[in-house]
């Protein structure tokens, strides 16, 4: 068992200081407290620790002289202090803290604040209430108060002090006062790596990249093999984008702590950044193989093989998802996925759960309208629109998705309102200018058509995208046929068939062969509401 600072203190006062006994003390109360000497010295258990401080306790209560009741109150203060840093080994010493660690802190602290009201100057139990006061839930003032005193105790043992400094600074109100405990630590023990480690985490904290580099670098030159320090040089160089030599400085914490998954992530991150995701995917993978259940590396691995390995993704997310029932990312990731698998009803359903998780989260309800409209069923879209716009007047992101969803159902006039509205929100949108460009310049309903308004909202439209989008420019086109200037039109949907793919090709040709036969095109969506997948559309 390991025996605390102060425990050790008063064992050694035990060894030279024999039982004594005056005037005023009572026979049982000497003679449980011999006892309760003769245990401590020989205590290797905590069953012997409860018996030295149940016999100390029933000393006190039998009755003492005044030396003696001091005495015993040391020989109590010491056993309550072993016995808590115990119950807090059971908490710091393992790699992973016990389900019941927030009882076993309960413990831990009752023994070791009820050593501190026999004795305050025990360095040991300050240190200790300190650390368990800074853990999740605890009292973050009492950890500071803690700490001051030992502060206040060791200004002779630089050491000591460099440590209490060290705890404190991770749990000041600010960096700032944070820095400046580090500061002092990194004074006292110049040649500790730990206050150069802790401090680099601060400065990086506080955005100083170059502060952060200069004290890891120095820590590294006390203690070159520690991959935590390496890990974090890394991180630095990737804030500053500098990615080969970030990588190098994972690959080195790789070497040193091979079992590492939180490195595995960290460099994978540079690589996918730095452009090379085979590498990327191979660190996220890696990972998994070491931790099959890593959220953050099914999220990561996931993103990062949509683009070519949807199945993977799709089967990590899944994973992801049955081991964190309600992880809104997951299921974000998992919808999207899905919608570009036009499995819609899937997405939808997805999307639905993160609306009940997420009902603060404005983007939701219009991806699941996005999703709805693909999947044909524009009703539905609108009801979900409207219920956007009513939470948000301003939200021009709905009055656009909601103008498509009228676009779809042929209801061009409310669609034309809603374009309308999403321009009055953000004027040089250019999917919403060309939609309602579009219908101003193709609608079958006269009273709905302005060429002149069309063309220019499609130069607008052209313009934000720099001509370089085909189904723009055969807006741009539509609204000069409106105005009976074919041959602008035939000029301009030639450039749109010019840069348009296969698929686009055929319905661009279409519009082309109508300005060639000095027709305007007219186009009215009829798509049923609810009823099945609306064909894709180029608008």
């Amino acid at each position: 068992m390991r025996v605390p600072f102060a425990a050790a203190t008063v064992g050694c006062v035990l060894l030279f200081a024999a039982p004594c006994s005056w005037a005023s003390d009572s026979a049982e109360g000497q003679a449980d407290l011999d006892r309760a000497i003769e245990l401590k010295l020989t205590a290797r258990s905590i069953r012997d620790l409860n018996t030295v401080v149940t016999l100390c306790e029933g000393a006190l209560d039998k009755g003492l002289g005044e030396k003696n009741q001091e005495f015993a109150k040391h020989v109590l203060a010491s056993a309550l202090v072993e016995r808590g840093s115990s119950v807090s080994e059971m908490i710091f010493g393992r790699a992973a803290a016990p389900p019941q660690w927030p009882q076993m802190r309960q413990i831990a602290l009752a023994d070791l604040e009820r050593a501190l009201q026999y004795d305050a100057t025990l360095v040991e139990a300050q240190l200790l209430v300190a650390r368990l006061q800074t853990l999740p839930g605890g009292d973050r003032k009492r950890a500071v108060s803690a700490i001051d005193e030992v502060v206040r105790l060791t200004a002779d043992e630089p050491e000591r002090q460099a440590e209490a400094l060290l705890l404190r600074g991770g749990i000041r109100e600010t960096r700032e006062e944070g820095l400046a405990d580090l500061d002092e630590a990194v004074r006292l023990v110049p040649r500790d790596p730990k206050p150069l480690r802790a401090r680099g985490a601060v400065k990086l904290a506080l955005k100083d990249q170059a502060g952060a580099l200069a004290d890891f670098d120095a820590a590294l030159k006390l203690e070159p093999d520690d991959a935590a320090t390496h890990e974090a040089r890394g991180m630095v160089l990737a804030s500053e984008e500098k990615w080969d030599e970030a990588r190098a400085s994972f690959g080195r914490a790789a070497e040193l702590a091979p079992e590492s998954v939180g490195v595995l992530l960290e460099r994978g991150r540079v690589n996918v950044l730095s452009g090379d995701t085979a590498a990327g995917l191979a660190d996220f993978s890696e990972a998994l193989r070491l931790d099959p259940e890593n959220l953050p590396a099914l999220l990561l691995r996931a993103e990062v093989a949509i683009p070519d390995h949807p199945e993977q993704a799709l089967e990590d997310l899944d994973k992801a998802i049955s081991l964190r029932p309600g992880l809104v990312p997951a299921l974000r990731q998992r919808a999207a996925l899905l919608a570009e698998s036009k499995k819609f009803a899937a997405a939808a359903s997805d999307l639905q759960l993160v609306r009940k998780l997420e009902p603060n989260d404005v983007s939701v309800p219009l991806q699941l309208a996005a999703v709805r409209v693909l999947e044909g069923k524009h009703a539905e879209a609108v009801r979900i629109y409207d219920e956007a716009l009513e939470a948000d007047a301003k939200n021009w992101m709905a009055y656009r998705g909601r103008g498509d969803a009228y676009l779809n159902l042929g209801k061009q006039r409310e669609a034309v309102a809603d374009y309308e509205g999403a321009l009055r929100e953000k004027p040089g949108d250019s999917g919403v200018l060309n939609n309602l460009a579009w219908v101003l310049a193709t609608s079958p309903d006269e009273a709905i058509r302005d060429g002149g308004r069309a063309i220019e909202l499609a130069k607008q439209a052209c313009e934000e995208t720099e001509y370089k989008q085909p189904h723009i420019l055969s807006t741009l086109a539509a609204g000069y046929a409106e105005t009976g200037d074919f041959n602008t039109a035939i000029e301009w949907s030639k450039k749109a068939i010019a840069l348009g793919d296969d698929a686009l090709r055929p319905a661009l040709t279409k519009e082309l062969q109508s300005y060639q036969a000095a027709k305007p095109w007219r186009e009215l969506q009829t798509a049923a509401a609810d009823t099945k997948p609306a064909e894709a559309t180029r608008r």
